[in-house]
């Protein structure tokens, strides 16, 4: 009877205990929420017609204490910890002077390298870093702030932001890795010149917390000028963020409000927005001269070519060098007309958008913690208790912890080894539209001239490739993407291409005899795409894009090899297009929480014997249980190491089509030849802001 008693005892006792570990699974960093610092976006534009109705009155000082930084998934996060002053408010300028300021206490910095942005295209403003300061609501709106600081190398920086930082400090280089920075009290931190001098652009975002990875409402404040760093302080830092993945920018809302600071307890007010109804009367009036002076250019053109054409068999030096000029002429006034309505556009916009702006009205709906936080109160702030350790290391569950979070997650989103082609969805580009199809581009080896891009269609350089053994993965990646996918308009850069052997994809329970699969992952992980591409065994016709890639690494190893043209590695790629695909919502095979838009090919490839043998002679059956970790691992050896480009060949040769090649460009340095060909194609194309005779 005892004994009974005992064990019951016992039971309960374990039931209990079980009860508080799923209750605080289930809570997983939500003791101390800390935020993130959200999306990498193209650098927003001023609109001075639009000034917050609210002061950012900050309280920042000076520090001394070393600070622990760790080396996350896409950034250096360094903690703040509870004994720093640095805060703001944002206070509302209304006339009865009654509203409750917000209140944002800072709880990391963030290091990251900015979105790579496409070639020929620049950031508003150009930067080489981003310091972005996380701050929490603390009065119960659940609100995040990011402040977004652009850095850039200066010859002789007068405010160094960082060089205190990292100052005689070793920095992690391995994700998950924690050392101390600020090591040396010889140089404080000095957040404060962050704010002082300066506007901010401010719009609403969402980033992802730490409590069970759910998202928040973030103020985003884009710092409207550039901060400066010394080139070693920034060589070191790009060092640790070395093998941080890149990514594209992501593009901020139209509407964006100047915000301006005040130091706390100075004498402030509000800047006053601009009347841009002077400025666009005058930008109106000068487009309308250009116009003039564009519909100028085209008669003096058509006189030159009707006088050529007229006396085709016998074309002087000095008639073809006059219309050479006036080809000039025309090109410089289509340019100024094409300026002016831009301005003239941006105006428009930017008057329409100031009517129609209310301050907050896209504010997200205020959620307060799931589960509170402790806040003490000091003398000149209120701040959030956190412990010294880097905000990525205390939002790293147990390992009990991290299997029922991702279980949760991944709950209902099937893997590719779940479905069955049969029962998803089938695409048919030709019943659906055009819009449908898919398409495949190479990615140019360098930016090129439109006259030069159409033959660099078919002479690109073919790029050098890392390939990673995952165990039940091969892994090929490169310094640029490996080509460019199109759907629905948008073009998507290829991060890496991800080989199996026999395929993850069933259809009506076959696999096939390998998989090919071609990931976009972008920096917003909910857009993720995916496609693959099934490989049957074709005997002795080998795949031409693996005929490159010898001599396998084992698991565990990298290997370099030349690669191959990309368009060689599918028949569809071949047509540069694809309009039959099953297609259906999942997620990576591995993943951890990132979902993915699979599109698989219904087309097959082909793959040798040879190669499928010396496939399997590396790698295992997909979903091992020793295999490396997917993307969201960060497995360091196989990131980017560079600058992705995401110039296509499409983007180059929009303007002027293949068959212009055949005419040869008139060479500027020597004198012109009569070639009544080539000064036609090398005439303007498009016309824009007005309608001109024919």
């Amino acid at each position: 009877m005892l004994m009974a008693v005992s064990e019951r005892r016992l039971v309960l006792v374990t039931i209990a205990a079980l009860a508080s570990v799923a209750a605080g699974v289930a809570n997983v960093g939500c003791t101390t929420i800390l935020g993130s610092s959200g999306s990498r976006y193209r650098w927003a534009m001023q609109n001075p017609a639009l000034v917050a109705p609210v002061l950012l009155d900050y309280d920042v000082q000076e520090y001394r204490s070393p600070l622990m930084a760790s080396l996350a998934d896409g950034a250096l996060v360094v903690s703040a910890p509870a004994d720093i002053t640095a805060n703001f408010n944002l206070t509302s300028v209304s006339s009865n002077g009654t509203d409750a300021p917000q209140k944002y206490i800072l709880q990391s910095i963030y290091l990251r390298k900015p979105a790579i942005v496409a070639e020929g295209t620049k950031q508003e403003l150009s930067h080489e870093l981003e310091v972005v300061l996380v701050h929490h609501e603390v009065t119960g709106t659940g609100y995040f702030a990011n402040v977004i600081v652009p850095v850039e190398v200066s010859a002789e920086p007068g405010l160094d932001l960082l060089a205190p930082l990292v100052n005689q400090a070793d920095l992690p280089t391995q994700v998950g890795e924690t050392q101390p920075v600020l090591v040396t009290n010889l140089l404080p931190l000095k957040l404060q010149h962050v704010y002082q001098g300066v506007s901010f652009q401010h719009f609403w975002g969402e980033i992802t917390t730490s409590c069970n990875q759910s998202t928040a409402g973030a103020r985003v404040l884009m710092r409207n000028a550039t901060m400066a760093t010394s080139k070693p302080v920034l060589e070191k830092i790009l060092k640790s963020l070395e093998w941080t993945p890149s990514v594209v920018p992501v593009l901020p809302p139209a509407q964006t409000w100047m915000v301006q600071p005040c130091p706390r307890g100075g004498t402030c007010s509000l800047p006053t927005a601009t009347d841009l109804t002077s400025q666009l009367t005058e930008a109106t009036q000068v487009l309308k001269e250009d116009t003039s002076k564009l519909e100028e250019a085209k008669k003096a053109m058509d006189s030159s070519l009707l006088g050529l054409t007229s006396n085709i068999s016998n074309v002087s030096n000095d008639a073809y060098t006059l219309a050479i000029r006036r080809r000039d002429d025309l090109r410089n006034a289509e340019a100024a007309v094409d300026g002016a309505s831009r301005t003239v556009s941006t105006l428009q916009e930017q008057i329409n958008s100031a009517k129609a702006a209310v301050w907050d009205s896209n504010a997200p709906a205020q959620t307060g913690p799931s589960v509170s936080s402790t806040t003490v109160a000091t003398s000149n702030q209120t701040t959030t208790t956190t412990s010294s350790v880097s905000p990525a290391v205390a939002a790293t569950p147990s390992f009990l912890e991290s299997s029922v979070q991702v279980q949760a997650c991944n709950d209902g989103v099937a893997s590719p080894l779940e479905v069955d082609l049969a029962q998803v969805e089938h695409v048919d580009a030709t019943a659906a539209g055009a819009a449908e199809a898919l398409l495949f581009w190479r990615l140019s080896a360098t930016p090129l001239r439109p006259v030069d891009a159409a033959a660099a269609e078919t002479a690109a350089e073919a790029p050098r490739l890392r390939m990673a053994n995952l165990g039940d993965r091969l892994r090929i990646s490169g310094d640029k993407p490996i080509m460019v996918l199109l759907v629905h308009g948008k073009e998507l850069p290829i991060s890496f291409a991800d080989i199996s052997v026999p395929g993850e994809h069933s259809l009506s329970g076959r696999r096939a005899d390998a998989e090919i699969q071609l990931v976009h992952l972008p920096a917003d992980p909910t857009q993720a795409l995916a496609v693959a591409l099934l490989m049957d065994d074709a005997g002795d016709a080998s795949n031409v894009w693996l005929q490159h890639m010898a001599a396998l690494p084992r698991a565990g190893e990298v290997a370099q090899v030349q690669g191959s043209d990309p368009m060689s590695m599918h028949p569809a790629f071949a047509r540069g297009v694809a309009g039959h695909y099953y297609r259906y919502s999942g997620r990576l095979q591995k993943s951890k929480c990132a979902k993915v838009r699979w599109n698989i090919l219904e087309e097959r490839g082909h793959i040798s014997s040879r190669q499928l043998l010396e496939l399997r002679q590396v790698l295992q059956p997909p979903a091992s249980v020793d295999s490396f970790s997917d993307p969201s691992a960060l497995l360091p050896m196989v990131l980017p190491r560079h600058k992705v480009s995401l110039a296509s060949v499409r983007q180059s040769t929009q303007t002027v089509p293949a068959s212009a090649v055949a005419g040869s460009p008139v060479s500027s340095d020597s004198e012109p030849t009569p070639n009544l060909k080539s000064l036609l194609l090398s005439l303007p194309r498009r016309k824009r802001g007005t309608a001109l005779s024919a």
